[in-house]
This record gives C-alpha cells, structure tokens and sequence, in this order.
C-alpha cells in the first residue's frame, strides 16, 4: 500500500511539473512569437509579415473594419501605410495565451503603436487578441484584432 501511494504521489508530482514546464514554453513561444511579428511590421519586410498570416487570415481593424484573406489584409496595410508619415514601431506585451487544441491557440496582448500621420499621432494603445493555428509546425494568425484603449468619462 506504502508503495502505492509512494508511486502514485510521484506520478502526480511529475505531471505537475512536466505541465508548468510546457507552460512556461508555451509562454516563451508565443512572446517569442509576437516579437518576430512585430520585428516584422516596424522594419517594413512585408514578405515577412505576412508569412506569419494564413491565406484565409481575417482581421477586425482598430476602425472596426473587416478584412478577409491575405489579399484583402494585404491591399488594407498597404492603404494604410501610403497615408503614414513612415514605418510604425510598437510596444507590447503578451497578456494571455490558452491553448484551445494543441494546434489551435488563443492569445490576449496590450500594444502600442506609435503611427504619425502628417505629422499628427494617430496610434495608441490597443488590446489585441488572435486566434493562432500552427501549421506544419509553425504558428500562424488565422483572426486578429485590435480594440484602442480609450478612458471613459468620470461618473458624476
């Protein structure tokens, strides 16, 4: 019995730390994730950028507009970024993650872009959240979006 209860507390003991280690390489994943993204974006290698997408990627802007496919996600950036006064750079930090499936993750992040237009800002902070599939061993965005950070107005 003694040696049951020795076997069974070192198995649970074990599945204990095999999950936070997989945890915290989830964690390192997914921060490592967002940084090549984000590289991505602030140094203008569109190739790059958009091998983090699926072909079927679909975006909800911070204007609350939907994009659907690459293409259409493409043809939006490229809108964008003809408006803007040069290459946005950005903060951001990894908030959530949750795996849904092993192949099939949900992240939460806070960001913040730093985009002039005519020399006005018209970037600030956002709370993002994507929808990743891994591919072939690789994350992709599969949907993101992007909500801005706005103060409400003091109650009475």
């Amino acid at each position: 019995m003694k040696s049951f209860l020795f076997g069974a507390c070192t198995l649970f003991t074990s599945l204990f730390f095999v999950q936070n280690i997989s945890a915290q390489d989830n964690q390192a994943t997914f921060e490592a994730f967002l940084k090549k993204v984000y590289t991505a974006y602030e140094n203008g290698n569109d190739d790059a950028m958009w091998a983090f997408y699926t072909d079927a990627a679909a975006e909800i802007s911070p204007d609350g507009r939907l994009a659907s496919g690459k293409q259409a996600l493409k043809a939006s950036w490229d809108e964008f970024m003809k408006m803007t006064d040069g290459k946005p750079s950005f903060t951001y930090k990894l908030t959530s993650w949750r795996l849904l499936t092993p192949d099939v993750a949900l992240l939460t992040w806070d960001s913040t872009a730093d985009i002039k237009m005519q020399g006005q800002q018209v970037g600030g902070p956002t709370s993002c959240v994507a929808v990743l599939r891994k591919v072939k061993g690789n994350w992709l965005i599969e949907f993101d979006g992007m909500t801005p950070v706005m103060p409400m107005p003091a109650g009475n």
